[in-house]
């Protein structure tokens, strides 16, 4: 390469010329870069992958095309995203013109103006990888502690029973991106009848053999007698009615002396329903833990049975039921001793007539335990390998809370710690089995005394699979304000590697049943 120089002026500027020995001509510069933060607008379409396609003409096909003389010509300028998926990307050409604004023929297949793959990739180029998103899905009348609350995948979203009112049980119907699509009421007897009001004590949505239905159970305040209904619901979760207009509704519970919290599980076909409870009192012994089948209608399959008493004068009372694939009924039973902070947590296999099949599994935990059972799926193994126990713990030296995770029930497994919760919080959890595997969500609580005496609760949402690190999935930078009875997280699958964790939050305005839809692996 040779140069010719001119001296200008006096000396201040050299002009030259370079000519080129033995080459062909040098590649010209890149062109105008443009700042990513420079607030350059994607046009109305960028949201679609397609977006800012023109309806006719062609793109050319790469970065670089053949000139007219044969040469090569340089790739189109850089595009405004420079994150993700979008880095390096340059301007693709449409009938001969580079893009004005950069659209997925720039930034190529992968690219969305919003992200909905759940790929591990940022597919929108904004600096964050598969983001979470946050739904304020409903209202709620009043504080609701965790029996009252329940949720139900659907082919369309998913429906939340909220019993937070004295006249009926709501059924919140939510999309798959956790939008309230609308609502329904199923009223209490006591609203129809006009008869003595009770209070609700439990709730679960059940998949049965003629649908979806609402088991429900209410008390007389903290006093007896226990009633229990099983109410059918419609397409729209509203609760179906006889040819004369009157609600279908069928009894499960009449309990004279009973007033515990209940727990049910349907068959895996839908044709048989499981209730537990605790029977007697303190003042009216023996404490027992009870069951009892049915039929979607209620008819008495299996009459109430004793499947626990203490032998120790401890305090028996049920905690989780499934009904396992290879038709037994697997419960999971806590006991508790006055005085004494740690508690025992029994796991029981029962055949379909609720006798007990083989060795039970016996668990010592710190007190309030939290047992829950879940399983996995078919995707585990067989139906004695999927169930997993989920557990709460406190151990020495720091006996900071701890979530820890069973699995090989009836192999010998032991207890696994999933996650370890900072000084003076405590995991409030729900957990969900499918495709091989057990996912977990929980709020991370802690007491504030506040100022002047006021006191409150705060936390933060966090979500775990098995194998990875905890992610934390608080909406916004600072905690939540949560209320005493915030001590559930309902979770549900709703779309290929998206999961829904529901929970109820205390704000300005009210409480709310709020909802964050985030991607698995």
């Amino acid at each position: 390469m040779q140069a010719k120089c001119i001296q200008v002026g006096m000396g201040l500027l050299l002009m030259c010329v370079m000519t080129a020995c033995g080459s062909s001509g040098d590649k010209g510069g890149p062109g105008p870069v443009v700042d990513d933060d420079a607030g350059v607008s994607e046009g109305p379409d960028a949201g679609r992958p397609d977006a800012g396609a023109p309806d006719s003409g062609t793109p050319d096909a790469g970065p670089v095309d053949a000139g007219a003389d044969g040469g090569v010509v340089e790739a189109g300028p850089p595009c405004e995203k420079t994150h993700g998926v979008c880095a390096g990307a340059k301007r693709a050409k449409v009938d001969g013109v580079y893009e004005s604004v950069c659209t997925a023929l720039s930034y190529g297949e992968d690219y969305e103006g919003t992200e909905t793959r759940c790929d591990g990739l940022d597919n929108d180029c904004d600096g964050v990888t598969d983001p979470s998103s946050t739904s304020r899905v409903a209202a709620l009348s009043g504080s609701v502690h965790g029996g009252l609350v329940s949720s139900l995948r659907t082919e369309t979203g998913v429906w939340v029973a909220v019993l937070d009112s004295a006249s009926e049980a709501r059924i919140l119907r939510l999309d798959s991106n956790l939008v309230l699509q609308g609502s329904s009421g199923v009223p209490y007897p006591w609203t129809r009848t006009g008869g003595a009001a009770g209070m609700p004590r439990s709730a679960r949505l059940v998949r049965t053999e003629e649908g979806p239905a609402l088991y429900y159970a209410t008390t007389d305040g903290v006093s007896p007698p226990l009633r229990a209904l099983l109410v059918p619901l419609d397409g729209e979760g509203a609760p179906r009615t006889d040819d004369g207009g009157a609600l279908v509704e069928y009894p499960v519970l009449d309990r004279e002396f009973d007033s515990s919290e209940s727990f049910v599980a349907a068959s895996p076909t839908g044709e048989r329903v499981v209730v537990l409870w605790r029977a007697g009192s303190e003042q009216a012994p023996p404490l027992q833990v009870m069951g009892k089948v049915t039929d979607a209608r209620g008819q008495v399959l299996v009459a109430p049975k004793v499947l626990f008493e203490s032998t120790s004068g401890g305090t028996p009372y049920p905690a989780s039921v499934l009904w396992l694939r290879n038709g037994e009924v697997l419960v999971a039973m806590g006991e508790s001793q006055s005085g004494v902070t740690q508690e025992v947590v029994r796991v029981r296999r029962l055949d379909e007539a609720l006798e007990q099949v083989g060795e039970e599994r016996v668990f010592t935990a710190s007190e309030s335990p939290m047992p829950l059972l879940v399983d996995r799926g078919e995707a585990a193994g067989e139906p004695l390998v999927s169930p997993v126990l989920v557990m709460r713990a406190r151990e020495a030296p720091d006996f900071r809370a701890r979530i820890q995770v069973t699995s090989s029930l009836f192999e010998g497994g032991m207890p696994a710690t999933w996650t370890e919760e900072p000084e003076g919080f405590v995991p409030w959890y729900g957990a969900h089995g499918g495709d091989g595997v057990v996912q977990l969500s929980w709020l991370s609580k802690v007491y504030d005394q506040g100022e002047g005496g006021a006191s409150r609760f705060w936390g933060r949402l966090w979500a775990q699979e098995p194998g990875v690190a905890a992610v934390e999935r608080t909406p916004a930078l600072e905690p939540m304000r949560l209320t005493a009875e915030a001590q559930w997280v309902l979770m549900e699958k709703v779309a290929p590697r998206r999961m829904a964790a529901m929970y109820m939050v205390s704000t300005d305005e009210g409480l709310f049943l709020d909802a964050v839809r985030y991607c698995t692996q």
